[in-house]
């Protein structure tokens, strides 16, 4: 009989597999669009941030589920390998992150007009601004989440353990020149409040533009007839607040871990976990029905299969004839 324990690996790993093909798929679909079009652009730069960020998260988070499940913090020194994919964990989820406050920033500059002279210029540069930013988030990812290569446990005498004895959890502790306290609240402000800060205003102020748009939109519409403009423009609306939301409950989950296992007794990371993997889950959706050339590709890709699927249907049906 499988226990909590072993039903909650089940729903992380269903999780991550799901997450995983579809960010595989909007990476892919995206590169091959930029190889064939010679370039590609910025929206494409900073989605493939995003599904290689998730992905890298995914695999990651999946490796840890499985180190704690073997019980790797019960062992008597803590494994370097265990530090360095907690840093891949930490610094993937940072960039997925930031590419998301990317991706809602170039998304408000490009459609919301501006009167100031700064926003104008941020405006006419926006690609260059991304491109240099994404750029810098790998480089500060790497120098905030360094310290996690020197976690270690504490050096102590331990009882001799029986044969059968229960594993008894260890806390990573990192090393005397860090201040724990310090030191998680700022890798906390730079990998959730800080993009949360970025992404929330440029977020509700596309909303806003695209509510009134599509209320103009849509009075034409009834006025003179036409197309699906006013449907598309709602369409991006809604994936928009959706987007902010799973981003926000994702953010406040993380943030609620930390500090509560910093400065309380701690909580069970299977919630980090989980938090982690509807993220990605989540916004690979979102990523996919907001863009149009992935929208395209995967109701192609689903209509081929619906078409195989009906040719072998009638093959059967005809052989059985026959």
């Amino acid at each position: 009989m499988l226990g909590s324990a072993d039903v909650k690996l089940f729903a992380t790993f269903v999780l991550l597999v799901l997450g995983a093909l579809a960010n595989v798929f909007n990476l892919a679909v995206t590169l091959a669009q930029k190889q064939r079009s010679g370039g590609g652009g910025t929206v494409a730069v900073v989605i493939c941030f995003i599904s290689l960020g998730n992905v890298l998260l995914q695999a990651s988070t999946f490796v840890l589920v499985m180190s704690v499940w073997v019980g790797v913090l019960c062992w008597p020194d803590l494994p370097f390998f265990f530090c360095l994919i907690l840093f891949v964990w930490l610094s993937s989820s940072s960039v997925s992150f930031w590419s998301v406050a990317g991706l809602s920033v170039l998304y408000c500059v490009k459609v919301v007009s501006f009167s100031s002279v700064v926003f104008r210029a941020l405006q006419r540069n926006i690609s260059v601004v991304l491109n240099v930013a994404l750029s810098m988030t790998l480089l500060t990812s790497c120098v905030v989440f360094a310290p996690f290569f020197y976690l270690h446990f504490q050096k102590e005498t331990l009882p001799n353990s029986t044969e059968g004895a229960s594993c008894v959890i260890r806390k990573p502790l990192f090393p005397t020149w860090v201040d724990v306290h310090v030191y998680v609240v700022v890798f906390i402000s730079y990998l959730t409040l800080m993009p949360l800060a970025i992404m929330l205003p440029t977020s509700l102020r596309l909303v806003v533009f695209l509510c009134r748009h599509t209320s103009s939109m849509q009075k034409k519409q009834q006025q003179h007839g036409g197309s699906n403009a006013a449907e598309s423009y709602l369409l991006v609306c809604r994936l928009t607040v959706a987007l902010v939301w799973v981003y926000f409950t994702t953010l406040l989950t993380i943030s609620l871990y930390y500090f509560h296992a910093i400065f309380a007794s701690g909580l069970s990371a299977d919630m980090l976990f989980l938090g982690l993997s509807f993220y990605c889950v989540a916004s690979a959706m979102l990523l996919t029905w907001s863009n149009k050339n992935l929208r395209e590709k995967l109701s192609l890709l689903l209509c081929k299969r619906k078409t195989k699927a009906r040719r072998a249907e009638d093959k059967q049906e005809v052989t059985a004839t026959v």
